[in-house]
């Protein structure tokens, strides 16, 4: 499972995949932002902030639940 968010100070694009513990090991999937957590997923370069981007290849990315902003988007997959 994941779920997207917004990264609160880019406007990127955040897909969070899994939860990371203390130790900096990824552990259960995820599927809704907590507070107090953090997670490790793909971070997408866009040409504007969430949620209309146009998606760039992503980086994995680890971001405390403070930072982030939970968002729902659908992916429009257009081909160039």
């Amino acid at each position: 499972m994941s779920f997207q968010a917004k990264v609160r100070e880019t406007g990127q694009l955040f897909v969070a995949t899994h939860e990371v513990d203390r130790d900096g090991v990824w552990s259960k999937d995820v599927n809704k932002l907590e507070k107090g957590k953090s997670y490790v997923g793909y971070l997408f370069s866009a040409g504007r902030p969430a949620p209309d981007v146009e998606l760039k290849k992503p980086t994995v990315s680890i971001f405390e639940s403070e930072t982030l902003e939970e968002l729902s988007v659908r992916i429009k997959l257009v081909v160039s």
